[in-house]
């Protein structure tokens, strides 16, 4: 497919690898904690799936705030992960990046349960799709488990426990801290699937 995939090396998006097989899988250190561990998940996952991966630094920690860049709280979120404006900046990078290899279209790794964000709602992908389809280019945006949740994304696409397994979800760094809203995820998940630590 001519797709690229923002992959950050959590379940979602590595769900949306084994099931699209992307083009290129782009992972962005845009300065949040996490960005050594992500990048090493993503690594190990392009290399387990044959997908030619790569790593595009574009340092914004200076204006991140909250748990992902290290920060207090932002006051624009009750979310403790809450990054302002975060995923426009990722799939305007993704957009980018494709448009400058010939892609027609960036896939994120978007679910059900993540409206607990705006940026991760139906509307804010309906509207980055249309403002960037817009452009020259005319790539399209678009998030293949949008409509279901992360444990019923990941039986559907039968992730490999090979795959699973380098998955990382931690906000706050590169080793999982086990109390963030990322790991909480990541535990019940793999609990669901039947991994127990």
């Amino acid at each position: 497919m001519n797709e690229l995939l923002l992959l950050s090396g959590g379940i979602d998006s590595t769900a949306i690898a084994v099931l699209k097989r992307p083009a290129i899988a782009l992972t962005v250190d845009y300065g949040q904690r996490a960005a050594p561990g992500e990048i090493t998940a993503a690594k190990a996952i392009c290399t387990e799936l044959g997908i030619s991966h790569v790593v595009l630094a574009v340092p914004l920690s200076s204006i991140g705030q909250g748990l992902m860049a290290g920060g207090t709280r932002s006051v624009l979120s009750e979310r403790e992960e809450f990054w302002p404006f975060r995923n426009q900046l990722l799939l305007t990078i993704g957009a980018m990046y494709a448009a400058s290899n010939s892609l027609t279209r960036v896939l994120i790794g978007t679910v059900a349960t993540d409206v607990r964000h705006r940026d991760g709602s139906r509307s804010f992908l309906r509207a980055m799709h249309e403002l960037i389809s817009s452009q020259e280019g005319g790539i399209e945006i678009q998030a293949p488990g949008i409509n279901e949740d992360t444990l019923s994304l990941v039986r559907r696409a039968q992730v490999p426990a090979s795959v699973l397994g380098w998955t990382h979800s931690c906000h706050a760094g590169s080793l999982a801290c086990g109390a963030c809203p990322g790991c909480v995820k990541h535990s019940e998940i793999m609990e669901a699937l039947g991994w127990s630590r």
